[in-house]
């Protein structure tokens, strides 16, 4: 009986670790990056991203980003919702979001269709939130050069696709999709399009046991020339529970031209 007790003690402490890890251990993280090819005037153009990504049910804290002052632009990488998420926490999450009064831009996720109370993409558009569903937008921002972000949906949350194909060597060009095994199967042509490629999905494996997981940890994968963020995720699929791997928000600033990007954080 005593050896049953202590097993199951440890087991519950285990749980709650995990769910702690999972529901309030979260950090943003920080990465600068520059692209010294594109040609700056006197003024140095650069461009603060706020990327999140497979929230799911998990409400976002105001402590999650409370120390971050500004940003240009927020882009919400797939997984928003699921079918376990109410509808006044989805439009809790999209206040908070909208914080800093930048653009956002959401591309689907494979658990976005699972929203119980309506289409996702007509509350999206509700509250501001464009849907980039296979569509190229160029993102202008103010005081700067601004870029083209392309959003890749396998899941076809809108039935047509309305990609302009900007192609355009001065313009930063960024991808958002929200698996990244999609984007490691496109042909090299298309691949080397971008210069920055931004993924989720994978959780970077949620629960690993010993270091293994049914996904590869995420984090920043490729080389300078064309950097690939895999986040492991805001919040988490199935269960609150999280072994090995963290909760995650990015502030990516990217610089065009060779001068030092300011201390972010």
């Amino acid at each position: 009986m005593f050896w049953f007790l202590l097993i199951l003690a440890g087991g519950l402490i285990m749980v709650g670790y995990m769910f702690a890890l999972a529901e309030w251990a979260d950090k943003t993280q920080v990465k600068n990056l520059s692209y010294n090819r594109f040609k700056v005037k006197e003024s140095k153009p650069s461009i603060k991203i706020f990327f999140i990504s497979d929230i799911h049910n998990r409400k976002v804290r105001e402590k999650s980003i409370e120390n971050i002052e500004q940003v240009d632009v927020v882009i919400i990488g797939g997984d928003l919702v699921d079918k376990r998420t109410p509808h006044q926490r989805l439009l809790d999450n999209l206040q908070l979001l909208r914080k800093w009064n930048a653009p956002i831009f959401f591309i689907p996720g494979n658990n976005d269709h699972e929203l119980t109370s309506g289409s996702i993409i007509d509350v999206l558009e509700n509250n501001g939130v464009k849907t980039l569903s296979n569509e190229d937008e160029y993102v202008k921002l103010k005081q700067n050069k601004g870029f083209v972000l392309s959003g890749l949906d396998p899941y076809f949350m809108k039935p047509n696709r309305k990609s302009a194909q900007i192609k355009d060597d001065d313009i930063l060009q960024i991808l958002c999709v929200h698996d990244p095994f999609v984007y490691q199967r496109m042909n090299q042509e298309d691949r080397e399009r971008f210069d920055l490629v931004l993924a989720g999905h994978t959780h970077g494996g949620q629960i690993r046991i010993f270091g293994l997981g049914p996904y590869e940890r995420g984090g920043w994968l490729n080389d300078e020339d064309q950097p690939l963020l895999v986040s492991e995720g805001y919040g988490t699929s199935l269960l609150p529970l999280r072994l090995g791997t963290r909760a995650e928000s990015h502030l990516i600033h990217l610089s065009l031209g060779e001068e030092k990007p300011e201390k972010l954080l």
